[in-house]
């Protein structure tokens, strides 16, 4: 006979609770009006997939009424930021990427116009830094410790950043302010009645901000499920009621932007991003009318997020499902069946050349991982994956949002396709990605970046243009692998305006640059004086040498040296071709 503590087995039965309903269980409309204020720091975010639907019922409760919202997010677009842009409900902006990133990356119009006229205030971060302000937040430390920002005018322009003597070594080492936001807003998979929350992998800023918060968090779910049902995977659980104001099932919740598989809920659990209606938001925010109109339909001219749902039909939703299947390949990009000659782009040359350079580059230097930026830097970097795995070499692929060794597969160019998530061998954040296996001590990454401009030390630039109040897209990750990595590649179009001999406004150092890659050749850094200099061409149909290196240093602001040993670059082989347009079938990044 087994012995019992009633006293016990009631708090067990408390905790095995069956019942979804009650708790903390509300509305998404009751939600944001008893818990959002005007004035309130808004944290948007933790595992991947924004709260969309908790946001646009903030859009349409406080619309009109400048509540003077600040915005902390990682990266804000034509969907989650612009609409508060555009009606007046955010005075503060703190973030480390502003513009549009999926399917490509680009400036977003209206974020560019907002802080040409200095409407909204910004602090640009690292994602890495932003994160660690965060965990700072939540572990009620005054301050974090880093390697990024250093070195950088990001740096110039933070008043939460700064450089100290290490007491202990002498060295000097960068701190950040602890960062405590007012509330923070979750989107994710599962939570039980009380707000015990699976957030969606991979974990991207993870629980900090919500931990950070002095209110906590609201919590959307795609499915609100008894503590029985949650205690089967509680190992997800990230977020504990305790930091939980209130939860929301929301059905379809992160959309437009997609939401990755839940491994204890079935390959039908997870939905993809909704291409079509990121494009015609992309296109809407040109203008400042036709966004409004865009607004009136998607947003405001939505009673709710049922009603939202709605209007985008049963038959949408459930293809969104589909395309998340790993058995739906699209066949459009198999490029040996379409017969098509393989003619490289000058885009096509200039990937194909990088892939070559991070190829060797890792292979001579013992180096254990890659994390690519976004856009030909991280094409490149896929197509060295392979190549390295043909010659038996195993190089982890790294994407600072919190994947691990993933396999890049074709049909789906996007840098954090939600494709390639199963294929990862481990599910981290940004803190573990870009603070641990980047700048740590863990092991030894390359890194390779795009970059905006360029100059001639290697310093790139992807947030601003001073002289002409012009606003890019920031930094997302880049200052912290250019901060942390053990070596930095380069690969970005060449043109005047973008190759200059200082640039004007320093996001990421160019102190581990070793090689810039654009469409013309490969320029490697001499370690005697630090400078560029063009080691490799790429050889131009009726052009003779001299030629080709007069063409190149017109499309260079700074006076172009040429290496010692100057060679032709091997053109693109029709094998690189072919998975070069496999691994981006729709040539966003190869046209």
């Amino acid at each position: 006979m087994m012995f019992r503590l009633p006293w016990v087995d009631e708090a067990l039965e408390r905790r095995a609770g069956t019942g979804a309903g009650g708790g903390k269980v509300t509305t998404l409309a009751e939600a944001v009006r008893e818990l959002v204020r005007p004035g309130f720091s808004l944290q948007i975010g933790s595992g991947l997939g924004y709260p969309m639907a908790l946001l646009y019922e903030i859009i349409r409760q406080f619309w009109g009424r400048d509540p003077g919202f600040t915005f902390i997010t990682y990266g804000g677009s034509c969907t989650n930021l612009v609409p508060f842009l555009a009606g007046g409900l955010v005075k503060k902006v703190l973030a480390s990427y502003l513009g549009d990133s999926y399917p490509f990356p680009a400036p977003n119009p209206l974020i560019q116009k907002t802080f040409a006229e200095g409407k909204v205030e910004l602090e640009e971060w690292s994602m890495l830094t932003l994160t660690q302000r965060l965990a700072a937040g939540a572990m009620g430390f005054p301050f974090f410790p880093t390697r990024s920002l250093a070195g950088s005018s990001l740096a110039e322009n933070l008043t939460d950043f700064t450089l100290v003597e290490d007491p202990f070594s002498g060295e000097e080492v960068g701190l950040v302010k602890a960062l405590r936001p007012d509330l923070s807003l979750v989107h994710g998979w599962l939570a039980d009645p009380e707000g015990n929350t699976v957030l969606s992998l991979p974990l991207v800023g993870n629980a900090y901000g919500a931990l950070a918060a002095r209110e906590g968090a609201i919590v959307t779910v795609e499915k609100v499920v008894s503590a029985a049902e949650l205690s089967r995977c509680r190992e997800h659980v990230r977020i504990p009621a305790e930091a939980v104001r209130a939860v929301v099932e929301v059905p379809f919740g992160a959309h437009p932007s997609g939401h990755h598989h839940f491994p204890h809920r079935g390959d039908t659990w997870g939905y993809a991003e909704d291409r079509p209606f990121i494009m015609e938001a992309r296109r809407a925010s040109r203008s400042a009318e036709s966004y409004r109109a865009w607004l009136d339909e998607w947003i405001l001219g939505c009673l709710d997020h049922r009603s939202y749902l709605a209007k985008l039909g049963r038959e949408r939703l459930f293809a969104l499902k589909g395309k998340l299947s790993l058995d739906a390949w699209p066949l459009h990009f198999l490029e040996e069946e379409r017969g098509e000659t393989p003619t490289p782009t000058a885009a096509e040359q200039m990937i194909v050349l990088a892939g070559r350079e991070i190829e060797r580059v890792a292979v001579e230097r013992g180096y254990s991982t890659i994390l690519a930026g976004v856009g030909a830097s991280h094409m490149a970097s896929w197509l060295a994956y392979y190549s390295l795995l043909e010659q038996g070499r195993q190089m982890p692929l790294l994407a600072e949002i919190g994947l691990y060794g993933f396999i890049p597969l074709p049909g789906d160019s996007f840098v954090f396709a939600l494709r390639n998530f199963p294929t990862a061998g481990l599910y981290a954040d940004v803190l573990h990605i870009l603070g641990c296996f980047v700048s740590g001590k863990a092991g030894r990454c390359l890194g390779v970046l795009g970059a905006a401009q360029v100059d001639c030390r290697g310093n790139i630039n992807s947030s601003q243009v001073p002289a002409a109040s012009l606003y890019l897209v920031g930094s997302g990750g880049g200052n912290d692998v250019a901060s942390g990595a053990a070596e930095v590649i380069v690969v970005a179009e060449q043109a005047p305006h973008r190759f200059v001999e200082k640039v004007p406004f320093i996001t990421s150092p160019g102190d581990k640059v070793s090689a810039v890659i654009s469409q013309y050749g490969l320029f490697r850094k001499d370690p005697a004086d630090g400078i560029l200099k063009l080691a490799a061409y790429l050889e131009r149909p009726g052009l003779d040498e001299a030629e080709i290196i007069r063409e190149i240093k017109e499309q260079c602001r700074w006076e172009l040296q040429l290496w010692p040993h100057l060679q032709a670059a091997a053109p693109p082989t029709p094998e690189e071709l072919s998975r070069l347009r496999c691994l981006d079938p729709e040539r966003y990044f190869t046209r």
